[in-house]
């Protein structure tokens, strides 16, 4: 069920800014806060975010968040709140742990190393990323064997508009065959046909694009909390004769 279907037929007043769910987590420590996330209405009326309480035909598994889980496409895991018991139509972001001490990100970049600086906000949108799925490290082949890398490549809200791959540590790149779009948040797959030129170690390094022209990044902004990760990913090979 769309969840705007749910608040639309709730009533939704005029200052109405976000909608936050709170989930029965059965936490390991007593005394830890309730498990709450809200989302900007923007988000919370997208026909892709839902409330679900089954998959594939039948019901949502306890992991999953069994009765009734939402279900926000694109971003991070926190906002699709598992074992949902409570929605709050609120005037602003929920103030909680969860989204201001736990998923928050700088605001502005900040210099490697450094602790969380007060100017955050909460983790939402995934970045482009992509990585390489195969082949596995270290893997051996034969100097006249045919290498195929394959990937994933995902963004959060966008589309995957190209994959490159360099085999000379990011000096040149050339694209990957990406395969067709299908449903609007699915990860895009990619193949990329290698011929070694020469025997030894090998590295292919993966970047994506989006259609916005953002770049996955060699490395990415510092966060302390390690959200966001989507470096350039490196799988090294070696070719033997």
């Amino acid at each position: 069920m769309r969840l705007s279907d749910v608040l639309q037929a709730a009533g939704l007043k005029p200052n109405a800014a976000h909608v936050a769910g709170q989930g029965g987590d059965p936490g390991a420590v007593a005394t830890a806060a309730p498990v709450i996330r809200s989302i900007p209405m923007r988000k919370a009326m997208d026909e892709n975010t839902l409330l679900a309480w089954a998959m594939n035909d039948a019901p949502l598994p306890k992991v999953h968040g069994y009765p009734l889980r939402l279900v926000v496409p694109g971003w991070v895991g926190s906002a699709s709140t598992k074992w949902a018991h409570t929605l709050m139509v609120l005037d602003a972001p929920f103030k909680g742990t969860y989204m201001t001490n736990s998923y928050i990100v700088p605001k502005f970049a900040i210099e490697p190393g450094q602790k969380m600086p007060p100017d955050v906000v909460s983790a939402e949108a995934w970045p482009i990323k992509s990585m390489i799925t195969s082949p596995a490290p270290n893997a051996r082949f034969k100097g006249s064997q045919r290498i195929t890398v394959r990937g994933r490549a995902w963004v959060g809200e966008g589309e995957v508009d190209r994959v490159e791959i360099s085999t000379d540590e990011g000096k040149t790149w050339r694209r990957a065959q990406l395969a067709r779009s299908g449903d609007k948040y699915a990860w895009r797959t990619f193949t990329f046909d290698f011929e070694p030129e020469r025997f030894g170690y090998v590295s292919f390094l993966a970047r994506a694009w989006d259609d916005r022209g953002n770049a996955q990044p060699a490395v990415p902004y510092w966060n302390p909390l390690g959200y966001f990760w989507n470096g350039w990913h490196r799988v090294g090979v070696l070719v033997e004769a």
